[in-house]
C-alpha cells in the first residue's frame, strides 16, 4: 500500500472515530426529536412519494431513527427492501414484509427474515436511504469502512440516494477514494442539502 493511500485511510479512520464519538454524545430526547423532524421534512418532499421500490436500513442505537419512515412506505404499498450481507464487502437487497419480521443478521444488524423475503436486483431500486458516519454538502460520504454500500450503490444505477443525518455529522470535506460513491441529497434536522453530482 503506498503512502498516499495509507494517509487517506488514516484520515478516514480518525474522522470516523471523531464523528461517531460526537454522535454517541447526543441525548436521547434530542435524537428522537431530530429524527422525527427529518422524517417529517422528507415526507413533505416529492422524493418521498415518487419511489415504488426503496432500500432502507435498520437504524442502530445512535443513528437517525427511520422506523416511522419505513412504516409509512409499507402503509403506502411501496416495496421496501433492506440489505443482507452475502460475502465480504457484498450485500443484496431483500424485501421487508413488515417491521415485525426483522431478525438479527451479520454484525448484529437487523435484516428481513429470509423465510419471508425475496431478493430485488439493485437496478430495480428507485431510491436508497443511505446510512453513513459523516457527509459533506457535495454528497461525499464516509461509511463504516467495509465498502458494502459503495459496491452496492455502484450497481443501483437509477436509484436516488438520500441520507438522513444529524447536523453534527456534516463536515467540511470527506477524504474520498476512487470507489467511494456520493449521495444526491442530505436531510438534517437543520436543513436540506441538494448535493452537486
Amino acid at each position: 500500500m503506498d503512502t498516499d493511500k495509507k494517509e487517506l485511510l488514516a484520515e478516514k479512520k480518525a474522522l470516523r472515530a471523531k464523528i461517531l464519538a460526537v454522535r454517541r454524545e447526543l441525548k436521547e430526547p434530542y435524537r428522537q426529536k431530530a429524527s422525527q423532524r427529518m422524517i417529517d421534512v422528507f415526507c413533505a418532499l416529492p422524493d418521498f412519494k415518487e419511489p415504488k421500490v426503496v432500500m432502507c436500513y435498520a437504524s442502530m442505537g445512535d443513528e437517525v431513527q427511520i422506523r416511522p419512515l419505513i412504516q409509512r412506505w409499507l402503509d403506502m404499498g411501496v416495496t421496501v427492501t433492506m440489505p443482507r450481507v452475502i460475502s465480504k464487502g457484498q450485500m443484496e437487497a431483500v424485501t421487508l414484509a413488515d417491521l415485525d419480521s426483522l431478525v438479527e443478521g451479520e454484525y448484529g444488524i437487523l435484516t428481513p427474515d429470509p423465510a419471508k423475503s425475496q431478493v430485488v436486483a439493485p437496478e430495480d431500486l428507485d431510491m436508497i436511504v443511505v446510512p453513513g458516519v459523516a457527509f459533506d454538502t457535495r454528497g461525499e460520504r464516509l461509511g463504516m469502512g467495509a465498502g458494502f454500500y459503495d459496491a452496492f450503490m455502484a450497481k443501483a444505477v437509477k436509484a436516488k440516494r438520500i441520507a438522513l443525518a444529524y447536523s453534527c455529522q456534516l463536515v467540511a470535506n470527506i477524504p474520498m477514494e476512487e470507489h467511494d460513491e456520493l449521495v444526491h441529497k442530505i436531510i438534517t434536522e437543520q436543513g436540506i442539502y441538494n448535493c452537486l453530482l
